[in-house]
């Protein structure tokens, strides 16, 4: 690397030289100082820019790295080439890069916007007031036109996981409607939230499980080629659980203002239990009431025609009593 600043005009150089901001070291090593009024504490060493602070002796240098612009520390000069800030341009494309685990003694690069003081990563803060429409404050956008997007492809940003290297990919749809998620390969949409009105109320939810969540109104999937082991539930199971239920009366604890109706998840019989014992399912117990209901109902038509019987068996004892109380009457009348 060249030891070597260039500087635009002689009359520049000259001023600095009668100014006492440059002095020339030893040939093979030279080094460039100044003060507040000229350059600013630099010093070229080794073909490095440094900046030195006067108040606490830190040296950053700028330097010419083989893939970009290096900003690297003085400390970390010792053997390493270690920058924490890089600007690269012998990627694909112009590259921002701030701490690597791939350059020495830089391993965590952490970006702080509206703080001095990240605690992640990449840390937005903002304060203030926004009284502006909706009062919103966007501290991030995402903003893209694919002309090839199609479905869901268009805006969209990745999480991944590196332990796993599973990636879930999050998109607008194409219209701009709404937007979905799913897990990088599967080729498909695990969940879609779609609104093309201009109300909160017009706020779809599609599952790509099946279940969906259209205008207010929960449907789970029920396909019978989703399904399989079908079998018809007998009456004896479901008046068996049906006897067990425990209808109780309770609140969230979230929400101590709001009271329900319901069933206990650890107290169902298993004919409705989840393998978690920590939720239901209300397709499970309506399927139950259905089929104790039913049996009800053949109860009741039973009675019924029971009924009926019983009716007509009252109808002809009455008729024979009064049969034979006429006969009996008229064969006294005959004996008198």
């Amino acid at each position: 690397m060249t030891n070597t600043i260039k500087l635009i005009t002689k009359a520049t150089l000259l001023s600095l030289i009668l100014s006492g901001g440059v002095a020339f070291a030893a040939p093979g090593d030279p080094v460039l100082e100044g003060d507040d009024t000229t350059l600013k504490n630099l010093t070229l060493d080794k073909g490095r820019l440094y900046q030195t602070d006067g108040f606490v002796d830190g040296q950053w240098a700028l330097d010419v790295g083989s893939d970009g612009l290096w900003f690297v520390p003085k400390d970390d000069m010792a053997g390493t080439y270690s920058a924490p800030l890089k600007v690269r341009h012998d990627a694909a494309s112009n590259t921002l890069v701030i701490g690597t685990n791939d350059d020495t003694n830089v391993t965590n690069g952490y970006v702080g916007i509206g703080t001095d003081s990240p605690e992640a990563k990449l840390d937005v803060r903002y304060n203030g007031e926004n009284t502006a429409g909706d009062g919103l404050t966007n501290l991030m956008v995402l903003e893209a036109t694919n002309t090839n997007a199609t479905l869901t492809s268009d805006t969209g940003f990745a999480l991944k996981n590196g332990r796993s290297g599973k990636q879930w990919n999050f998109r607008t749809t194409d219209d701009g409607t709404g937007f979905a998620a799913t897990i990088n390969g599967t080729g498909g949409t695990e969940f879609k939230i779609i609104n093309n009105t201009a109300n909160i109320s017009g706020t779809n939810l599609y599952l790509g499980s099946g279940a969906t969540c259209v205008n207010g109104v929960w449907t789970n999937r029920s396909s019978r080629t989703s399904k399989e082991n079908i079998q018809p539930l007998s009456s004896k199971e479901a008046l068996e659980a049906f006897s067990q239920l425990q209808p109780m009366t309770y609140n969230y604890k979230s929400d101590k203002s709001e009271k329900y109706v319901g069933f206990i998840a650890e107290d169902v019989p298993d004919l409705v239990a989840i393998n978690s014992r920590d939720g239901l399912s209300a397709m499970d117990m309506v399927a139950l009431l259905t089929k104790v209901v039913q049996e009800q109902e053949k109860k009741i038509q039973r009675l019924e025609a029971m009924q009926k019987r019983l009716t007509r068996v009252e109808s002809l004892l009455t008729n024979l009593a009064l049969d034979t109380s006429k006969k009996t009457k008229e064969k006294v009348t005959i004996n008198k």
